[in-house]
């Protein structure tokens, strides 16, 4: 308890006691005036370690039902692009990660067979979740095609695939806590 002069008002020293307690445990702190006004400076912005994946889709709004909707992915931007061709792009995140869906305004000739093992190159992508069952049941309810029932690996990780509108894989895994 800190001492206050004998002459202070009774009513003032509840409030000075309060003062003076929070001061001394700041100061102890090592929170000065000087400090605490350099630390409520920005943070130096550290670059984000992620792996994005890019999507061409022939049908967004098709696309988003699913990933956003379905799965719950937060859209963090909503673009017209020009840089590989002009259309839009929407950015969903997941942890540090991105998937941005693309619908070009001129639509691909080109599409590549759906399937795992049906062509070389990325083939599917993987998103770590923390709810299994909550993402299983959520696809079944939705009639999304499966790829692959849930599986419970050796390690005790659970895997699920299924397809995206496009017929793209999308591999659900938990990891044992």
């Amino acid at each position: 308890m800190i001492a206050l002069p004998p002459d202070t008002p009774m009513q003032t020293r509840p409030i000075a006691s309060l003062f003076l307690t929070t001061f001394f445990t700041l100061v102890l702190s090592g929170c000065t005036p000087e400090a605490s006004s350099s630390s409520t400076q920005e943070a130096t912005p550290t670059a984000r370690v992620a792996v994005d994946a890019g999507v061409i889709v022939a049908d967004i709004n098709a696309s988003l039902i699913f990933y956003r909707d379905l799965l719950g992915l937060p859209v963090v931007a909503d673009i017209t692009t020009s840089l590989i061709g002009k259309g839009r792009m929407v950015q969903l995140k997941h942890g540090a990660s991105l998937i941005k869906l693309v619908q070009m305004e001129a639509m691909p000739e080109a599409t590549t067979a759906t399937g795992i093992t049906t062509t070389v190159g990325y083939r599917y992508i993987t998103l770590m979740v923390e709810d299994m069952a909550t993402i299983v049941a959520k696809t079944e309810a939705a009639g999304t095609p499966v790829f692959l029932p849930l599986t419970t690996l050796g390690n005790g990780a659970q895997i699920y695939m299924v397809e995206d509108p496009e017929g793209n894989i999308v591999e659900f895994v938990e990891e044992p806590v």
